[in-house]
């Protein structure tokens, strides 16, 4: 059955109406999730410190950091040994001393009990490369001078 160009141009119209709506919908969420951590905050970090090969595991993190000396994370850790990755979570305090951003509150809980790690890093926006606990106090026993690590500061 063919249509006529009349009942095509309400179906054309209605279907552009519909994805004009669908479009503002898309934004609008976007809109407010990138506002949830916009208000107030100086300072996203963003962490990933491996070891790889069977031996290896990881930490991977993303902190936010408030104008008042407070902020949250989330992430994962997993530790060698463990069956995967377990997730991080919470509320964080940070000050700066010299140079540095010192941040506390961090637990990463693939270790028994959760072990309350200390995240140092650079108070000066930009991407930094070291070893797996360069930024991050790790677990004794766990050598800080393997692995890599990346790091973001960001605004």
């Amino acid at each position: 059955m063919k249509m006529s160009k009349t009942n095509l141009k309400p179906r054309i119209a209605a279907a552009t109406a519909a994805a004009v709506l669908a479009g503002a919908g898309i934004l609008a969420a976007a809109g407010s999730a990138s506002a949830a951590y916009g208000q107030g905050g100086v300072y996203q970090i963003e962490l990933s410190a491996n070891v790889s090969g069977t031996q290896g595991g990881g930490i991977w993190l993303w902190i936010e950091l408030n104008q008042n000396g407070t902020g949250d994370y989330r992430g994962s850790d997993c530790p060698h040994g463990n069956p995967g990755a377990a997730s991080d979570s919470g509320d964080v305090t940070w000050a700066v001393s010299g140079s540095q951003i010192v941040i506390s509150g961090v637990v990463l809980n693939g270790f028994p009990g959760g072990f309350p790690a200390t995240v140092t890093v650079p108070a000066a926006y930009g991407h930094y490369t070291g070893t797996l606990g360069s930024f991050i106090t790790l677990p004794p026993g766990i050598p800080s001078f393997i692995g890599s690590a990346q790091l973001q500061v960001a605004p």
